[in-house]
Order: C-alpha cells, then structure tokens, then sequence
C-alpha cells in the first residue's frame, strides 16, 4: 500500500471514535433526521444545529455501537452549532490540534462524517484559504473559516476536518461554491466550546468600524520601530459604535490589539472574541506620525439572530 494512503487510514482509525451520528425524533411528525457530529469530550458533542429543531428527541451512537440520549448545553447561531450533553460518559483523551501555524494553503486534509448514519466515510482535499471571512445574508462577518476542496454534503456536516496526522483542523460547514467548502476552523471551534461551556454561550463582538489591509509606509514603520508592516485603514466609524467610543476615527490605521499584531478586521474580532462582553481590549492606531493606545470595549453583535436552540 502506498504511503499516502497508510497515513490516511491511520488519521481516520485514530478520529473515527469521535464521529457520531446524531438521530433527532420529532415527537409530533414521527419524523426523524441524522447527521454527524464530533465529541469534543467524555460528554460534550458538537453537530449542525440547523438539521434539528427543539422539542426533538436526541440520541448520539458512537463507531462501537454505544449509544446515549441527549440534550443541547448550548448552540451558537453565528456558526450554526449546537454543543449536545451525554446522559452518559465514555472515555476517550482529548483530541489533538493542528497548530496555528501549520494550517496552511496546501496542507492536505480529510473530512468525516457518518453519512445518513452508517459507518464513518472519508472525502479527501487540500486548505485552499486557512483563515477567511464570509458574510451572511444579514451583513454578519463570520471568521476563522476554512476553504477546502474536500468534498463537503449533508452526510458529514458537522463532523471533523483532519489533518494526515489525525489531527483537527475544523468542522464541517457547508458546500461553498466553485468546487470550494466551508469548515470552522479548529482553533475557533475549541473557543466557542469553552465559552459555550462555561457561559452558555460564545462571544462574537462587533466593531462599529470598517476599512482594509494597506501597507505601513516603509519610513514611518522605521521611525516608529513598528513590528508590523501592514494595518487596516479605516474608512468609516459607525456612530454610537464600539469603534466610536473607543476614538477610532477614518483614516486611523490600526496596527496591534493587545500585543498582536492584526491586518485585517476578522483578525480583531476574533481578538476581542477571547473576551466577555463589558470587558475591554487595547486597540493600537497609527494617527498620522504617532501611535495611540485606545480601550476598545467589547460587545456582541446587534441584531444576531438566535439560534432555534436559544429559547429551548
């Protein structure tokens, strides 16, 4: 066997535990659906949470047979997850993680899933794009998402992105277009589980200003000993906005958020998405020939609307 083909067999007999197949009965229809999710613990399952709808009767199999009813602990409606609890518990380790660094254009991957609720399929790809940003239909920007070639259906939404090493490097989204799919990537997902974990529910912080990546002049990035040799320009502050309290104004080029730098506006969202709503981060513009430190405050997108799970 060639050995392209032995590193993809292990990578799947390595993950293969963690894809369930998820059944939801509705009790009024007798009508059930299945999908696919990943067990981020002993009793913690993330899935799709568009293919069900509250008030359905959950149950997650596992590749050895097992089998456990379940509830939703928590949903993200920007993602379209949903984070099920086990009445139950099984024992596996935690699952490993491709490094940041290493999700790059090129890397080859695989996406799992148990399509219509049989044994554990593969679809094979390469990361076309490792950290893009989408905009829905109602203008919400959702980051940190994963384009890849790897054949993605409604068998193996909500299962896992592998690496040839087994390790996770996304979920999977949905059929994107021109032969490309969408996967969140592994280092977001991990977030949202532990804020969903610990809060109920994730962050995903708006900043009431827009603008694009340019370069830093190469004078001033030396006159000011900057790390960093792009920033966003700023072309527009929304009154009333985060951004506005904060002093952002047009044509300000921020360049840091905390001690990172960031070039785009996904990277300080997803910046301020490791806080909680209320609290701050600092914000470092160039303004002309000086730089200024600005607080930054924290708060969740207007207008997100609510996943069918919230008011379950």
């Amino acid at each position: 066997m060639d050995p392209w083909s032995q590193m993809l067999i292990s990578a799947v007999a390595t993950v293969a535990p963690r894809v369930v197949s998820v059944t939801a009965v509705d009790p009024r229809k007798q009508q059930a659906a299945v999908g696919t999710g990943f067990c981020v613990d002993g009793r913690h399952v993330l899935t799709h949470s568009p293919l069900y709808t509250p008030g359905d009767s959950l149950s997650v199999m596992f590749h050895d047979g097992q089998r456990f009813e379940a509830e939703v602990a928590a949903a993200d409606a920007l993602y379209y997850l949903a984070l099920l609890r086990l009445r139950g518990e099984v024992s596996l380790p935690p699952p490993d993680l491709i490094p940041p660094a290493d999700l790059r254009p090129g890397l080859v991957v695989a996406a799992l899933g148990n399509q219509f609720g049989m044994e554990c399929g593969v679809t094979l790809g390469v990361v076309s794009a490792p950290d893009r940003t989408i905009y829905r239909p109602e203008r919400f920007p959702v980051d940190g998402l994963v384009l890849t070639d790897a054949a993605i259906h409604l068998g193996n939404i909500g299962g896992p992105l592998i690496t040839l090493e087994g390790a996770l490097a996304g979920i999977n989204g949905i059929p994107y277009g021109n032969g490309l799919n969408l996967c969140v990537n592994a280092s977001v997902v991990m977030r949202l589980v532990a804020q969903m974990l610990r809060y109920g529910r994730a962050t995903h912080p708006w900043l009431g200003f827009s603008g694009q990546t340019e370069v830093v002049p190469p004078a001033m990035a030396l006159l000011l000993e900057l790390p960093v040799r792009r920033g966003i320009a700023v072309a527009d502050v929304a009154p009333g906005g985060p951004g506005e309290r904060a002093g952002v104004r047009p044509f300000d080029m921020v360049v840091r958020l905390d001690d990172k730098p960031v070039d785009t506006l996904g990277a300080v969202r997803q910046g301020l998405a490791g806080y909680r709503p209320g609290e701050s981060a600092v914000l470092t513009v160039l303004r002309g020939s000086e730089l200024r430190a600005l607080e930054m405050p924290v708060e969740e997108m207007p207008r997100l609307a609510a996943s069918p799970w919230t008011d379950a």
